[in-house]
């Protein structure tokens, strides 16, 4: 897997990594095919991404999303959409305003909840290790 996303603290690191699928027949709403087109002739790319924290080099939470369909050259869109200039494609009060349905539109983007369900993992896991005391008394 590529690492194409890094978040970085004093002792962790949160990634994103994809890898292209190969081979994938679309199973979404697309009456006319163009999407499969689109993937077979290579404009669309389908991947897998894993979001992944870890410490010391040790992988301590993740989280996977399969599947994901986007333009080759716009595949960036996955792990940045979520902060777009643009309010119509953030889930925020702006987008929520001046939208047709009203307060309860809602704009979902999986990477910043993959983020969040990996770091979950890694919390639930450093809670779980055994409290390290210090025995130099």
């Amino acid at each position: 897997m590529k690492t194409v996303w890094t978040f970085k603290t004093a002792s962790f690191h949160i990634d994103l990594k994809i890898e292209e699928e190969f081979g994938i027949r679309y199973d979404g709403d697309d009456p006319g095919g163009e999407i499969q087109a689109k993937l077979e002739s290579g404009e669309y790319i389908s991947f897998t991404s894993k979001a992944c924290v870890s410490i010391n080099g040790i992988e301590i939470g993740n989280d996977f999303l399969c599947g994901s369909i986007y333009d080759r050259f716009e595949m960036s869109e996955f792990w940045t959409m979520h902060r777009s200039p643009d309010p119509r494609h953030r889930n925020c009060s702006i987008m929520r305003d001046k939208h047709p349905a009203g307060p309860n539109v809602s704009v979902g983007h999986y990477f910043p909840d993959m983020v969040r369900t990996a770091i979950r993992e890694a919390r639930t896991w450093l809670a779980d290790l055994p409290k390290l005391r210090n025995t130099e008394s």
